[in-house]
């Protein structure tokens, strides 16, 4: 039996398998498909703290970004891969207004993802891909996840899984209020003219990477879950970018991607153990803010995990 079963292996859930790790627990991560591949992957990798924040969040954003550059260069150090935190102008345009942050960071999500997992395999972590979780169950002294790989016994296990969370608490008789937000963006290249500032307002972004590349995003259409990227979102990206930045009309596309991501009722994320429970615990419902909270969402449950630990241990 492990310490800790962690449902979802996007950034949110391979963080905290890694803070865990850390510590020198033992973790099992479960994913439905490959990891990195949901909304994690379609994400830009803002970390803006004063951007589209509710007031309740302020705080757990301001660590979270805190916590961005000390996780970076650890697992640097440790797995060889840069994950492209870097810190850059920021401009806002709204209401016909202009407000520049002079630093502002961002982190490439899908170097991330990897670095997350080179560290944690290194630590001996078991991170186990294409497995849907059919039911789980909890118990007085451990949790049982039945799959269609097989049975995992844990002392705890989180919820991680994004738009996926809710139907898997549905099987251990816990209601969380979420809905689907799908969101599309894409990536293109330009040559010639680097763009060396995040630029948004209302209707889009673009935040150029390391690579070069210049990631343009992103639609916000609730409640629809359809796969694909439509023309008429790809299009109205694609204006919207080319008003906050004429040069990018030159540009070429390289890919296009689409994802659906968790709102809740009340515009905040569900952390911490579940209602009526005392080993199921929750991180789900970030909606666009998944990556820029990651790591608080981590460490918070990483300090009350390990608590518990502490407590059945007396």
């Amino acid at each position: 039996m492990t310490d800790h079963i962690i449902i979802g292996g996007g950034v949110i859930g391979l963080t905290l398998a890694y803070g865990l790790a850390c510590q020198n627990e033992s973790v099992v991560v479960l994913e439905r498909g490959t990891c990195g591949r949901g909304t994690s992957r379609a994400a830009a990798g803002m970390l803006a703290t004063d951007i589209e924040l509710r007031a309740e969040l302020h705080a757990l954003a301001a660590r979270s970004r805190r916590l961005y550059p000390l996780l970076a260069r650890r697992l640097e150090r440790e797995t060889g891969i840069d994950c492209g935190y870097r810190e850059q102008p920021f401009l806002l345009k709204r209401k016909g207004r202009e407000h520049l942050f002079p630093a502002v960071g961002q982190i490439d999500p899908r170097r991330l993802t990897t670095a997350l997992m080179y560290a944690l395999h290194a630590r001996g972590i078991s991170i186990e891909e294409q497995v849907d979780v059919t039911r789980i169950e909890e118990n007085d002294d451990f949790i049982r996840i039945e799959s269609n790989a097989g049975i995992w016994t844990g002392r705890t296990v989180t919820v991680a899984a994004g738009r996926g969370s809710q139907a898997l608490l549905d099987t251990a008789d816990i209601s969380i209020a979420t809905y689907g937000v799908k969101g599309e963006g894409l990536a293109v290249r330009l040559a010639g003219q680097p763009l060396r500032s995040i630029l948004f307002d209302d209707a889009g972004y673009l935040v150029p990477k390391a690579d070069g590349r210049i990631l343009i995003g992103a639609t916000e259409l609730p409640h629809d879950e359809t796969v694909g990227v439509s023309v008429a979102g790809i299009t109205s990206l694609l204006q919207a970018a080319e008003r906050l930045y004429p040069p990018i009309r030159d540009a070429v596309i390289e890919e296009v991607w689409s994802g659906v991501r968790p709102q809740t009722a009340s515009g905040l994320p569900y952390i911490g153990v579940a209602d009526s429970s005392r080993r199921i615990f929750l991180a789900t419902g970030h909606h666009r803010h998944g990556i820029l909270l990651a790591p608080a969402t981590a460490e918070v449950l990483v300090n009350t995990l390990r608590l518990i630990q502490k407590e059945e241990v007396r």
